[in-house]
């Protein structure tokens, strides 16, 4: 029986608080609404507590630019963004 190889990985995160363009370069993207206000990712709105995933394959390099816009201008805008990167 042979052992499959490990594929390493590094997860990293970072809170957007303003409307703007986050970049990608990764294999994976989650974005967690943790704020208050509805926040809108490429079109899809995210409520509050909720989450919007964007799984990729191995091997896949994921490039987009993704467009984040909140609803509101309040104090309490805050999207957790966690990208995994090979």
């Amino acid at each position: 029986m042979e052992l499959e190889q490990l594929v390493t990985y590094t997860n990293n995160s970072q809170i957007v608080r303003r409307s703007g363009s986050v970049p990608s370069n990764c294999n994976s993207i989650t974005f967690i609404n943790i704020g208050t206000d509805t926040v809108t990712v490429m079109g899809y709105p995210i409520q509050s507590s909720y989450t919007l995933y964007l799984p990729g394959n191995i091997g896949e390099l994921d490039i987009t630019n993704y467009n984040v816009q909140f609803e509101n201008v309040s104090t309490d805008q805050q999207l957790l963004v966690i990208t995994k990167t090979y």
